[in-house]
């Protein structure tokens, strides 16, 4: 993607809605990961890691990535992490565009 497209106010406004579409997914995520709803983490995970890269959120992607690999793999220790991290990412880019 050109930077001038990744720049322009119209693609700001769909990273913005993209951002916001996860925030508000996070209270039912957590909840499913506190009653051991592993599926229903694990989609929410494997979604991010297909989409945070085209918006320009590597960083999403590959937490994402880990959090579908330690689901694979029935390690849930470093998840509760993994999803503060994502959120942090999330609250701080949506506060860089508080005024877009």
């Amino acid at each position: 993607m050109s930077q001038d497209f990744m720049q322009s106010p119209e693609f700001q406004a769909l990273i913005k809605e993209y951002l916001e579409y996860l925030k508000a997914l996070f209270p039912e995520t957590r909840q499913h990961f506190e009653n051991a709803g592993y599926d229903k983490v694990y989609k929410f995970a494997h979604n991010i890691k297909g989409t945070g890269t085209s918006y320009g959120f590597e960083n999403l992607s590959q937490l994402g990535a880990d959090i579908c690999s330690e689901i694979n793999a029935e390690k849930y220790e470093n998840i509760p992490d993994q999803l503060n991290q994502i959120e942090s990412i999330i609250d701080t880019a949506l506060e860089e565009r508080s005024g877009s």
